[in-house]
Parts: C-alpha cells; structure tokens; sequence
C-alpha cells in the first residue's frame, strides 16, 4: 500500500481544511506579479554572476599573456647577452638593428632574418671556385657565407658604410674575405677582377642606377654572372632610404643595357609582412601568372 506525505498530498489538505476561498480579481494580479518577481531575480543574479565570472576569465587571461611577455623578453635577454658581453661592434648593431641586418645574431625577427639569409643561400650555388665581390655588404654575413658554404675562391665586401665594414672586420672576417668602404658605383676594385658579383636591395637605394650596373659590369670578367635582386613595388612610404620603385617590367629593362637576364625568381619571406602578398617562404621561378606576389625579385645575370 503506497503511502502519502500528508506535506504534499493535495486531496488529504482538501479533506482536512475544506474548500479553499475563492481569489478575487485582485488578490490574483498580485500574485501574478509575485511570481513574475520572483522568477526574475534569480535569472538577473545568476546573469551578474556570469558576468563577474567572465571579467575574473579576462584578468587571467591578461595576467597570462603579461607572463608570457615576460618570459619571451627574458628568453631574448639571454640569447642577446653572450653576444653583447665585451662585443662593441654587437653593440652597434643593436643601436642600428632597424637598418642593419645580421641573421646570425639572434635580434631580429626570425622571418626577416630568414628572408636576408635565404638569398645568399641562392646565390651561394653560383659561387663555387670563383672570384666575388659583394656590394652593398651591410654587415658581413653574407660575404662569409658566399666564401665558407659558396666555397667561393675569394669574396671582397663593399659597403658605404664604414661602421658595417668595421662590424663586418671584426665578426665575419676570415682566410679569403676582404671587406673594403666604398659606394656602390664606384668601388675602386679592377677591371675584370671577379668572377661574380652580388648585391642585394642595392639598385633601388641609388640615385643612377645605371652608374650602378655599369660598374657591376666593370668589375666581371666577359661572361661574369651578376646576382642580385630588388623589392616588388613597396611603396616609398614604407622605405624611407629607397629612391623608386621596381616591378618586373622596370626591373628587367633597367638591367637589359648591360646584362641578358638568364633567370628571374620570386622570393617571398612567408612571413605577415602585407608586401609579402600572402605568399609562403622560398624562391620560385617568375612566370606571368605570380609575378604579381612576388616580395622580391631576383635575377640571374650575364654581363653583355
């Protein structure tokens, strides 16, 4: 036999009490609002609650990334100090690092660095058993790996720069390389003297740019390769030491009086910059289809 709560069983309340008084029209209404009330204050409480909650999960989360910040500064700090303890010159590059570049020293943005070092890479397997001459050097790097990776026979570094031939002297001198200042255009090497020049982002940099390649083509033996390359259309507004701007179609006809173009290549950083166009990191082939995404453009060349 099922028993009943005498707290919960309506018929036995009914039994015990009689029949419940009518509500007025009144007394109804109020007791709808009541329950309308009291139905609203705890979704209002549970909905500041959330929203405290929610405010606690930002602050945490601020907190988090403020300690992350933290840690990757002080990561920097220590991969920076064994290069900047008793090293002046290191010092100079971090002074000058927004228009220097050294992908060995591990200050810069790795995308960047990448993007400097993978053209010498490039130009490394044109240099094997010859003569070279690196204009427009910057800090040496690339001169060191044109001789060492490159197995160059010899790499002579020009800069206009004599603080960058100084930093390059004291970090990336070596047996066969020679770092000398000069401009570009007039170089004051020999005629005939290499097998092989390179330079990089050099051509937008100079007020002649023929002046430019015409001592390029001084310098190589007949037949020398010229390697070099020159950003797709950046804007001067961004690039405040270039003085114009390249596409493939100016490129290409300002080498043409003294060079035959034997290849041209995109090189892209794969990196968020907007000039990158969204490309991913290498150096392809420049066809008519991508040469508009192109960040740079290298070209392999042979002297007329």
């Amino acid at each position: 036999m099922t028993e009943r709560d005498p707290a919960t069983d309506s018929t036995h309340l009914a039994d015990a009490s009689g029949p419940s008084p009518a509500l007025s029209t009144t007394d109804s209404k109020s007791a709808t609002t009541s329950t309308a009330r009291g139905s609203s204050v705890g979704p209002a409480w549970a909905l500041e609650l959330q929203q405290q909650v929610q405010q606690q999960l930002k602050y945490i989360q601020s907190q988090r990334q403020q300690l992350q910040d933290i840690r990757e500064r002080l990561e920097k700090i220590e991969r920076w100090l064994p290069f900047l303890q008793f090293q002046p010159h290191v010092q100079w590059l971090m002074e000058n690092r927004s228009e220097r570049m050294d992908p060995t020293v591990p200050i810069f943005d790795p995308g960047r660095a990448d993007f400097h070092m993978d053209r010498y890479l490039f130009a490394a397997g044109y240099c094997r058993d010859r003569r070279v001459a690196d204009v427009a050097c910057g800090t040496g790097y690339g001169s060191q790996h044109l001789r060492q990776a490159g197995e160059a026979t010899s790499v002579i570094g020009i800069d206009l720069c004599p603080e960058a031939i100084a930093y390059a002297v004291a970090r990336h001198g070596g047996p066969g390389i020679e770092f000398r200042s000069a401009a570009g255009e007039r170089t004051g090497l020999p005629s005939a003297s290499v097998d092989v020049v390179v330079s990089f982002e050099t051509i937008e940099h100079v007020d002649d740019d023929q002046a430019l390649l015409q001592e390029f083509a001084r310098l190589l033996v007949p037949g020398g390769l010229l390697v070099c390359s020159t950003p797709n259309l950046w804007p001067l507004a961004i690039a405040p030491h270039h003085v114009r701007e390249y596409d493939r179609a100016s490129f290409l006809e300002t080498l043409a009086p003294t060079f035959t173009v034997q290849a041209l290549f995109n090189q892209n950083s794969g990196t968020g910059f907007e000039f990158n166009r969204g490309q991913p990191r290498g150096i392809v082939p420049t066809t008519d289809e991508n040469h508009a995404t192109a960040e740079c453009f290298l070209a392999v060349c042979q002297r007329r």
